[in-house]
């Protein structure tokens, strides 16, 4: 009797140790990593990058690094799209660089953190909302998701580079 209730007890020490580890891990926010994605060119985001109304800007292709101590390196690439492919016929390259915030944002789920990224290169902070370890969605000054087209959403994924 007395090893089945220490084998009892281990069992469940061992559970409690790795709920709390997995909930640790799901809770912690990357703050650093790299992230991809391709937006729609909306009014938001082209005032944000200050791309010029004349410009033809179907959408754009995103490269954010984040990086400790919370600065980021964001390289984005936008025109207009080439038929049947993921390019463009003539694409204008935007490089910027800058420093980020963060701080919880529950009104998205309780695990949500806003970045806001902030460069002289950018109209106003540029907002994207940590859904989880490996998603960011770009979000208006209200903290509203923006909702993207038939083509492409308003989301960066986490990549190995």
């Amino acid at each position: 009797m007395p090893v089945a209730r220490v084998t009892l007890l281990g069992l469940l020490v061992s559970c409690f140790i790795m709920m709390n580890a997995c909930s640790q891990t799901s809770a912690n926010h990357s703050s650093t990593g790299f992230y991809v994605g391709s937006t729609p060119c909306d009014s938001l985001i082209r005032s944000i990058l200050k791309i010029p109304a004349d410009q033809t800007c179907d959408f754009i292709k995103w490269e954010l690094h984040l990086s400790h101590p919370d600065n980021f390196h964001l390289q984005a690439v936008y025109g207009a799209s080439k038929p049947n492919t993921n390019g463009f016929i003539n694409g204008t390259n935007i490089t910027v660089t800058g420093n980020y915030t963060t701080r919880p944002d529950t009104t998205i789920n309780s695990s949500a953190t806003l970045y806001q990224l902030h460069s002289e290169k950018f109209l106003s902070p540029l907002l994207l909302i940590e859904l989880d370890s490996s998603i960011m969605h770009f979000s208006d000054a209200n903290k509203n998701l923006l909702v993207g087209n038939g083509g492409w959403g308003y989301v960066l994924n986490r990549s190995n580079e």
